[in-house]
């Protein structure tokens, strides 16, 4: 490990982290246990990225490992224009996920929904295709996109789980 500067504040880093094309921002708390979940999803966006002549400045991680509240759903957004990075998830189909916004420069449209596919096809293995797949078809595009491949609707799938809604319903609940 190397003791880095990174963004204003000193963190324990792994040569292969630092050697990346872009800076990796962990969030406070991050703990070293973590890098080793974090390094195939962070090797497979700086590939995938540079075969897509994409830059990106940035990618700021979390560590949920052993949280209490660990999200249900893997998330993560980007900033098109600069080229940020956040994920919450060291899930390689959200990386992608954000990584095609950047490519199509769309928001979840049709030209967004061709690259997931095709991103998918490119860097994931086996069922994690369609398992990626099947999380784009939460969106219409990805529905759209679905059926122009397959030729058929895309199983129906179940809406994500969030623990801060759940915790809050049981909240308010209880309240009553």
């Amino acid at each position: 490990m190397n003791r880095v500067k990174i963004a204003g504040r000193w963190i324990d880093a792994p040569k292969w982290a630092l050697d990346l094309p872009f800076e990796v921002r962990p969030m406070r708390g991050f703990t070293a246990a973590a890098w080793a979940h974090w390094r195939p999803t962070l090797a497979l966006l700086a590939k995938a990225s540079a075969r897509a002549k994409q830059r990106l400045q940035w990618v700021r991680i979390h560590d949920h490992i052993g949280a209490r509240r660990e999200p249900a759903h893997p998330f993560g957004w980007i900033v098109t224009e600069t080229g940020e990075m956040f994920l919450c998830s060291y899930d390689k189909g959200t990386a992608l996920h954000e990584l095609a916004h950047l490519i199509s420069g769309d928001s979840h449209g049709d030209d967004w929904a061709r690259t997931c596919f095709e991103l998918h096809r490119t860097w994931l293995r086996g069922s994690a295709v369609k398992a990626a797949d099947l999380e784009v078809t939460r969106y219409l595009s990805g529905r759209r996109e679905w059926r122009r491949r397959f030729g058929e609707r895309p199983t129906k799938q179940p809406a994500p789980k969030s623990s801060w809604i759940t915790a809050g319903r049981r909240s308010a609940a209880s309240v009553r």
